[in-house]
């Protein structure tokens, strides 16, 4: 008896080159997304990777975003864990690179998706909270 086998193949799209910038713009203060896109197989890894140039960051967060909705707070990371569990989502903070990754297992094909990593620091009492910088900057294309 013959036996036929299939694979899915869940295709997890990136936002190309987003940014994410405090109030002020400034190359010092950029979150870059480094690949476009990422084509996995159902029940494999996903690896969604990040960097960014300002060391004061110390608040990273990963949101999802389907087409015609807003984006989805997925998980965060603060800069004194490397690590952090949620599900089958797991991120990854390597604080003397300046890289973060997403880290999804196993994919699934809800997976599929537009991915956002940002950044923000804490500042002085008063003068800004840490969302009012992710909100300044992020910038959503067109999905």
């Amino acid at each position: 008896m013959a036996m036929l086998l299939g694979a899915s193949v869940l295709i997890l799209w990136l936002q190309p080159d987003c940014e994410v910038n405090s109030q002020q713009k400034n190359d010092d203060q950029q979150v870059k997304q480094n690949s476009p896109s990422l084509s996995v197989q159902e029940g494999r890894i996903s690896i969604l990777n990040c960097d960014y140039t300002n060391s004061m960051f110390d608040y990273f967060l990963w949101y999802k975003k389907y087409p015609a909705e807003g984006p989805t707070f997925l998980i965060s990371i603060s800069s004194i864990k490397d690590k952090n569990e949620d599900g089958r989502f797991t991120v990854f903070l390597n604080k003397s690179a300046k890289h973060l990754s997403l880290h999804i297992v196993p994919s699934q094909p809800g997976d599929s998706a537009v991915y956002f990593c940002a950044a923000s620091a804490q500042c002085s009492p008063g003068t800004c909270s840490p969302y009012s910088n992710l909100l300044w900057g992020l910038r959503l294309g067109d999905t």
